[in-house]
């Protein structure tokens, strides 16, 4: 804490004054009219000797650093509850207006100026304000006592810089009713919270076992889809490999007609060529040997003129008379067959 410093008047012979840095001083000289407005800067100022004078040279030293002083506010808040708060307020006399300060108020300006306006106003801005709110609000509550007092010592020649509440003192029921007020807030500020996390933990399981269901059918979906898409594909592969056994089998049916028609072309071709051969002898012994045929085994046929000789003409081997000629058999409803191929039964073809 700053203390005001006050140099009191010399009244012994002196060469000078030195002024120290946050301070300022006025001139006095009774012998050129008293107290001079000159502000004095720091430094060494000489005066005159006063010894064997009745009335002697002296300079009026001011302090003109920020000064702290604290201050303890009996009031009641807006409920009607006594407390006493502790405030602080942060001044200085205005260096361009020493001598106003200094003819008006003196030295003592704080306790007879600064002091009781300061009180006051405190006061009154705490009777505005809930008790809870000192805490709460109490950057805009120390902005509300400050502007007021400026308003209240404006001319007064001391600037405010600012003002700081710093400790609230409640009776002992208050503060007992305060403490268990602030526990329950805690107690039920805890509770929120467990709430809060509790319904959060609920939320996320909730939200977690939707996300599963979403996924779940998802996949369903995804695994259907991929079944219809295996059944398409294994379905154009059946239909693939029939078209393929069907086309297969055309080709084959169509070859071997082809083959066939090619065959049947060359032995055509063949039995053309063959025929082309074949003589009207050849077909005379054709006829003849089916006729033998036509008999049996044994038998003699006769054709032409040859059938009317007698038939004794034609001994048998063992003798004796011979039988009875009979005529020759004649098949009944037999058609003739005549080789496929001539050569087959003509050993000179």
């Amino acid at each position: 804490m700053r203390t005001l410093l006050l140099l009191l008047p010399l009244t012994v012979g002196c060469a000078g004054v030195t002024i120290q840095p946050g301070q300022r001083g006025l001139f006095f000289d009774p012998a050129a009219g008293g107290l001079k407005r000159e502000v004095l800067q720091p430094g060494y100022h000489s005066m005159s000797s006063c010894f064997m004078k009745k009335s002697c040279q002296y300079i009026e030293v001011f302090d003109v650093s920020y000064q702290t002083k604290k201050e303890t506010v009996s009031t009641t808040s807006s409920e009607g509850l006594t407390m006493n708060v502790d405030v602080a307020v942060n001044y200085r006399p205005i260096i361009a207006e020493l001598y106003e300060l200094n003819t008006e108020i003196g030295q003592n300006y704080y306790v007879d100026i600064v002091s009781p306006e300061f009180k006051s106003a405190a006061m009154g801005v705490f009777a505005r304000h809930s008790h809870t709110q000192l805490t709460k609000l109490n950057e805009k509550i120390e902005d509300e006592i400050e502007a007021d007092l400026r308003r209240r010592i404006k001319g007064k020649h001391v600037e405010i810089s600012s003002v700081n509440i710093e400790k609230v003192h409640y009776s002992p029921d208050i503060a007992a009713a305060i403490e268990a007020k602030i526990v329950a807030e805690q107690n039920a500020a805890k509770n929120k919270a467990a709430l809060e996390a509790e319904a959060l933990r609920k939320k996320m399981e909730l939200e977690h076992a939707s996300e599963q269901a979403k996924l779940k059918a998802e996949l369903d979906v995804k695994a259907k889809k991929t079944e219809a898409e295996i059944a398409e594909a294994q379905a154009h592969i059946d239909k693939t490999k029939a078209e393929t056994s069907a086309s297969v089998q055309i080709t084959y049916a169509k070859a071997e007609a082809e083959s066939k028609k090619v065959l049947a072309d060359a032995t055509a071709k063949e039995k053309k060529a063959e025929y082309a051969h074949v003589t009207p002898l050849v077909v005379q012994l054709h006829g003849y040997q089916a006729l033998g045929k036509l008999g049996g085994s044994g038998t003699q046929v006769y054709l032409g003129d040859w059938s009317k000789v007698p038939q004794f003409l034609y001994p048998h081997a063992f003798g004796g008379m011979p039988a009875p000629m009979k005529p020759a058999a004649q098949p009944v409803n037999k058609p003739t067959k005549l080789p496929a191929n001539p050569s087959d039964d003509n050993p000179y073809l």
